[in-house]
């Protein structure tokens, strides 16, 4: 419960308290007959109740920290503290009553019932034995007249039972709509979040190979001889490399995100999308010192080639500029009606804590290796995307122990 929620609550409970002041001594009046004993004991306990509940609702109003828990746990004691009260006064007053102060009373107990319905409410989650409170007068109700039978008691029995099924509905409807807005909350600060750490992402590592690319420049210039110029030109390249990979990749999860693109699905030969992946990333592995190789694989599989390819070629860039290896393996496996390509390098592996966010957008290993080719944190997320575009899936393998293993699986063909 926020602390703007337990705000608006306070009042809501003060009238509660009041009427349930109200109504219990309204009835010690008004009873007649009602034997001094029992309307001692529903004086006592009356005030007594008032006062505990009084207490904590100050208590609320002046506190400045909102402990969640401990108030959801006093609204529960007081709900159904209050509730059975109630429903031993309704027992120990209306024997005595007349049948119009017995009407009276049933009525009461409908109000009650409406206002319990409206502090019950929030939090959504609270619980089954919160959520109980709103059956305990009700049922108390129904069971008094089933035992002192008269001509009133099936039509308040079952007046008694729609109302309650009435406010039942009510409070589900209610609940499931503040369930929808806490999400949609939820799911914007989550989104206002990733754009936060893309756009730092985006300042940090654009810099990296900016700052890169000047150095390397400034190399070039003041270079005193043709090999040293030559290498420098070299790194520079590089940078700029870096820099489109990063924009490209920007430029192409934005496009996946807004669904802008539509897969031609087709067979694929398993074999021909590895080889074709590893041909494009040799030179990158060759130049990190990386010994990439490619499984023999005679699957076929159903994906859109151009999307298959990107996605298994972003995997195998992840490994070589990441992992910290010295081997990259891609090859595939058939798992039933799905054909699983692998990934697989003996580098320094994922730690556990960062493998369960590693898909999602605009999210880094705490130890992913960069120094100039940074990136957003879009590589993995954008895998995931194609995958399921292509109604597959991609995922990391936990049990993987030396080094990590990546896979895409797609439909067999």
């Amino acid at each position: 419960m926020s602390d703007r929620a337990s705000a608006r609550d306070v009042p809501t409970q003060a009238i509660a308290l009041v009427l349930f002041v109200f109504v219990n001594f309204y009835f010690i009046r008004v009873v007649a007959l009602l034997p001094r004993l029992n309307a001692l004991v529903m004086g006592s306990l009356t005030i007594a109740f008032a006062a505990v509940w009084a207490a904590v609702l100050f208590w609320r109003l002046l506190s400045t920290a909102a402990d969640r828990a401990r108030m959801v746990a006093q609204d529960t004691a007081i709900f159904w503290t209050g509730t059975a009260l109630s429903s031993l006064f309704f027992w120990l007053a209306m024997p005595f009553a007349t049948e119009d102060q017995r009407m009276l009373a049933v009525f009461f107990t409908a109000a009650t019932v409406a206002h319990t319905t409206l502090v019950t409410i929030r939090p959504i989650d609270a619980g089954p034995f919160r959520r109980a409170t709103l059956l305990g007068l009700p049922v108390s109700t129904v069971v008094y007249f089933l035992v002192h039978r008269d001509e009133y008691s099936v039509p308040v029995i079952l007046f008694s039972l729609a109302n309650l099924y009435s406010f039942l509905v009510l409070r589900g409807v209610a609940q499931r709509s503040l369930g929808r807005e806490r999400d949609a909350r939820r799911e914007a600060e989550q989104a206002r979040d990733a754009r936060t750490r893309f756009l730092a992402a985006a300042s940090h590592d654009l810099q990296q190979p900016l700052q890169a690319a000047r150095l390397f420049f400034a190399q070039t210039m003041r270079a005193p001889d043709e090999p040293r110029r030559q290498a420098a030109i070299g790194h520079l390249d590089r940078a700029f490399d870096a820099m489109e990979q990063l924009l490209t990749g920007t430029l192409d999860h934005l496009r996946l995100e807004r669904q802008e693109i539509v897969p031609s699905i087709e067979p694929v030969s398993a074999a021909g999308l590895i080889a074709r992946v590893v041909e494009r990333s040799e030179p990158a592995a060759r130049l990190d010192g990386i010994d990439l190789r490619a499984s023999p694989a005679g699957f076929r599989l159903m994906a859109d080639p151009a999307l298959a390819e990107r996605a298994l070629e972003n995997l195998v860039a992840n490994a070589i500029r990441h992992s910290g290896g010295r081997r990259v393996l891609v090859g595939a496996r058939r798992r039933g009606e799905r054909v699983r390509l692998w990934v697989v390098d003996d580098g320094r592996g994922i730690p556990e804590g960062d493998r369960s966010m590693l898909f999602d957008e605009f999210v880094q290993g705490s130890d992913h290796g960069d120094h100039i080719r940074g990136g957003f944190g879009l590589g993995l997320a954008s895998v995931r995307r194609m995958a399921k575009l292509m109604g597959g899936e991609a995922g990391l393998d936990p049990k993987w122990e030396k080094g990590s293993a990546f896979w895409l699986e797609l439909p067999a063909a």
